[in-house]
């Protein structure tokens, strides 16, 4: 009885071993059916959502640009209302005038015209508007300066003079450049008269 047994338990033992080779064997085979093949998910294939730039089109729309605002809208100009892109006009100074002279001073008067504040790209200037008007006369020590660049005075007064006549005249005078517009200001003195004069520079 003995061999009997021996073979049974042989025969037992390899039929265990066998079957759990093969559990081990189905095991192995659905692991490696549930875990993704790494060449089915290439990283090179793999696809990587940016976040949508700052200013860019969103979902729902493209994104809008503002406009920067203009910092001095302008409103003047032409029509010789001040504007903002050169602000309000210039306050007068106290016995302060700006003018437009007309013609050569002679006998110690100035002719001229008076003016307004027009809006420009260059900050604004002054334009001599309406008629002529009534001269006005040259204290004895009347002071005169050069508009330049750079800003020059004037030996005596009679230089101005000139160059009023050469400026009006479309000449040049030296060294001292006409300005684009022609226009003075001059300071009065409690008797009316002209004290200083000081070209107004304007390119």
């Amino acid at each position: 009885m003995y061999p009997t047994t021996r073979r049974m338990w042989g025969g037992i033992t390899a039929a265990t071993v066998a079957a759990l080779a093969l559990v081990a064997c189905d095991a192995d085979d659905k692991d490696k059916k549930d875990t993704p093949k790494a060449a089915d998910t290439p990283a090179a294939t793999a696809q990587v959502v940016a976040p949508a730039p700052s200013g860019g089109p969103t979902a729902s729309g493209p994104a809008r640009t503002q406009a920067p605002k203009s910092a001095k809208p302008s409103t003047g100009g032409a029509s010789g209302e001040p504007g903002e892109d050169c602000g309000p006009p210039p306050a007068a100074k106290p016995g302060h005038k700006i003018v437009y002279p007309t013609k050569l001073p002679t006998k110690g008067s100035l002719y001229y015209k008076n003016t307004k504040f027009v809006c420009d790209p260059n900050d604004g200037h002054y334009e001599p508007v309406g008629a002529e008007q009534t001269p006005l006369l040259f204290a004895p020590k009347a002071t005169g300066t050069f508009a330049g660049p750079p800003a020059r005075k004037a030996e005596y007064i009679g230089q101005i003079w000139e160059h009023i006549d050469k400026c009006l005249s479309h000449q040049t005078d030296g060294d001292n450049l006409c300005s684009s517009n022609g226009t003075y200001d001059i300071t009065l003195n409690a008797a009316n008269e002209i004290t200083d004069i000081k070209e107004i520079f304007h390119s």
